[in-house]
């Protein structure tokens, strides 16, 4: 096995980790909007998914694309598709970690400060503070599932690859 396999294979398992996730956090989202005392489990779970998960192996992602840079001898300025990349990703990461986790922060404490619901009293939606925060959150997922996606389809597709293009 060549270093560039080795450190391909890192690098594909730690966006699997990663990023894997980042697809299924709106479907469990979901979970609350349709039944709001799921509410407080679903964002601790979106949260432990993202800070125990996701921003770890982001994190180890720029080690490992810089190994695969020097052990594939890519020209970085003369591979236009990985510096797109590369500013895609280096924006994704700020919005995730700016942004959704301290969103995500503030959905918990916001839901953990909810008075309970008294039994057989009807809801009227959260509170507006609550729904403000869950669409902020449901915005910026989708935003990072958007620039997640571009990032995965540059790096397969490497359009215009300079250096060991076939992996």
């Amino acid at each position: 096995m060549t270093w560039f396999r080795f450190w391909l294979l890192l690098h594909i398992f730690a966006a699997i980790a990663a990023f894997g996730p980042i697809y299924a956090l709106g479907l469990i989202a979901s979970y609350a909007r349709k039944d709001p005392k799921n509410a407080h489990v679903v964002t601790e779970i979106g949260h432990a998914i993202e800070t125990k998960i996701v921003i770890p192996a982001a994190v180890v992602m720029p080690f490992l694309g810089v190994a695969l840079i020097w052990s594939g001898h890519f020209p970085l300025w003369k591979n236009t598709w990985l510096v797109i990349a590369i500013i895609l990703y280096a924006i994704a990461f700020a919005l995730s970690v700016l942004v959704q986790r301290t969103n995500t922060v503030k959905m918990l404490h916001a839901i953990e400060r909810m008075p309970a619901p008294t039994p057989g009293a009807a809801t009227d939606g959260p509170p507006p503070q609550i729904a403000a925060l869950g669409k902020r959150l449901a915005m910026g997922g989708a935003l990072l599932t958007m620039l997640i996606t571009a990032i995965i389809v540059l790096m397969v597709w490497r359009p215009g690859c300079v250096g060991i293009c076939g992996g």
